[in-house]
This record gives structure tokens, C-alpha cells and sequence, in this order.
């Protein structure tokens, strides 16, 4: 998962989903991540989260919050496919477009960018990023 790591919304969004879900999920701040291996621009990378998935099927916005709930199995499946589903995904992505064009004016935790690469959300120790 690419996010924002220069945005504390993103970042605690991040923080709670390391918390909750399965930890098979790798993320990523897009400011660190070669965002060319994805085939995204920064334009790209700095309008939405992205998800990338092994078979590299890509989404973003509210999308890639729906498709990770799904791969995560089990009750956060059925929350993803009602994410994903008509008319809550029109729903989902007015609010998440909403929140993106506020996000930095909403209060968040300490943005990843901020932090040493091993302490950011989701790290894993020894990796850079």
C-alpha cells in the first residue's frame, strides 16, 4: 500500500490498519517507494492511496481501502465488498475525495516521513521503508 507519509491523516489511517489487520500488507510512503517499478507517476501517487496487489492489479482511493479489507479475509472481506459495492462505493469515494482534499488541515498523528524508516507504520525491521 502507497500513502502519504508527509500527511498525519494518511499516516494514522496507516497506523490503525497495521493494528487491526493482518500484517502480510507491506506500506509504503510514496515519497520513498520507486513509484516507477508501480507504472505511477507522482501525480498519480500524490492524488490517492494506491494498493498494489502480486498479481499487480492497482487501485486507489476508497477502491484500494475496499480491495485490502477484501485480501485481509475473514468480517473485513464482507466490510470490502460492501465498500466496493454500488451505491457505497459512490458514497466511499465522495468522502474519501472529501478527506483528501482536506487532509492537511484535519488533525493526524506525526507524519511517517518524520520518522526513521524502521519506525514508521508497518515497517519491517531491517528494511528500509
Amino acid at each position: 500500500m502507497l500513502y502519504d507519509g508527509a500527511c498525519g491523516v494518511c499516516t494514522r489511517g496507516v497506523e490503525l490498519a497495521v493494528g487491526h489487520l493482518p500484517d502480510r500488507f507491506h506500506w509504503e510512503p510514496f515519497q520513498t517507494a520507486d513509484l516507477a517499478a508501480y507504472g505511477l507517476s507522482e501525480a498519480e501517487a500524490t492524488s490517492s492511496v494506491h494498493l498494489v496487489e502480486p498479481s499487480g492489479r492497482i487501485s486507489h482511493g476508497a477502491a484500494a481501502a475496499g480491495r485490502l479489507l477484501v485480501l485481509s479475509g475473514g468480517a473485513f472481506a464482507l466490510l470490502g465488498h460492501v465498500l466496493l459495492a454500488p451505491p457505497v462505493s459512490w458514497v466511499a469515494e465522495a468522502v474519501y475525495r472529501l478527506v483528501t482534499a482536506l487532509r492537511y488541515r484535519l488533525p493526524g498523528s506525526t507524519p511517517a516521513l518524520a520518522r526513521l524508516p524502521e519506525d514508521r507504520p508497518g515497517a519491517v525491521r531491517g528494511s528500509s521503508g
